[in-house]
């Protein structure tokens, strides 16, 4: 999927409702399957364990370990994501990022309509 062009409000208002429609189609079509929805962002991080006698100790950490971080009901949350989920998890949050992004764009183009009392 290609990225996102914003829209301006100006470069909307030249459009006729046809190419609005058509435009707001063409947005939705790149929306992705909210079942693979994952809002946070991905990071990964080294850590040293407890271990007195680990290589770690002399700055040879151990990793990297991925990790998700949330928020939502007030705070943030972080949670570990096993290597084998890694990628996956790092596709659905992409995902969601362009999918977020893109309803940016349709809210635009259905802002338009509305000014023009032609949503529907």
């Amino acid at each position: 999927m290609g990225q996102v062009q914003e829209t301006s409000s100006t470069g909307l208002s030249q459009l006729s409702e046809r190419q609005l429609y058509a435009m707001r189609e063409r947005l939705a079509a790149g929306v992705h399957d909210p079942a693979v929805t994952l809002r946070g962002a991905l990071h990964q991080n080294m850590r040293r364990c407890s271990s007195v006698s680990c290589r770690c100790r002399s700055g040879d950490l151990h990793g990297p370990y991925s990790y998700l971080s949330v928020y939502g009901q007030g705070r943030s949350r972080t949670l570990y994501v096993p290597r084998a989920l890694a990628e996956i998890a790092s596709e659905h949050v992409e995902a969601t990022r362009r999918g977020e992004a893109l309803m940016v764009e349709i809210s635009k183009v259905n802002l338009e309509l509305l000014r023009r009392r032609v949503l529907r």
